[in-house]
């Protein structure tokens, strides 16, 4: 019988304002290559690092706010800040280039709005076992997310 280990602890008020300020700063440093796919409903970026050959989607809902926000990275999904490098510079870009025509043609079909919400809930809702989600059962909401919002799926 497997054992997994326990969660890591939430971060402390302090810890994650650290936590949060570094990955804000390393959004600035790194060359990350922004792309607007969609604005249509709400904003879907994707975010590129050719430094290290990766590139995440990240879901602005609330923009300008970043509350809510959604990234495909491992770092979005273990540590539980709201917020990664991806989402600090998808937030920053969009702040800056506020007219970016998207890159994707606005889709005819596919989820919008609350059609979009209810089929997110209805997902969390077969994946709940009686404990809370974890990063990875959201992070997989969030790529079901991503493919419907693209017409993927």
């Amino acid at each position: 019988m497997r054992v997994r280990p326990p969660p890591p602890p939430r971060p402390g008020p302090h810890e994650r304002r650290t936590a949060v300020d570094a990955r804000r700063t390393r959004a600035v440093e790194e060359p990350l290559d922004v792309r607007l796919r969609r604005r249509e409903t709400y904003p879907i970026l994707e975010v590129r690092n050719p430094l290290h050959g990766t590139a995440y989607w990240v879901l602005l809902p609330e923009f300008p706010s970043a509350d809510s926000a959604l990234c495909t990275c491992t770092d979005f999904a273990r540590r539980d800040l709201g917020t990664c490098k991806h989402i600090e510079a998808g937030h920053r870009w969009l702040s800056d280039h506020p007219d970016a025509p998207p890159l994707l043609p606005p889709s005819r079909s596919g989820l919008r709005g609350p059609a979009l919400w209810k089929e997110i809930d209805r997902r969390q809702a077969a994946e709940r076992t009686g404990a809370p989600l974890g990063g990875k059962a959201l992070r997989r909401i969030g790529a079901v997310l991503f493919d419907r919002a693209l017409g993927r799926a």
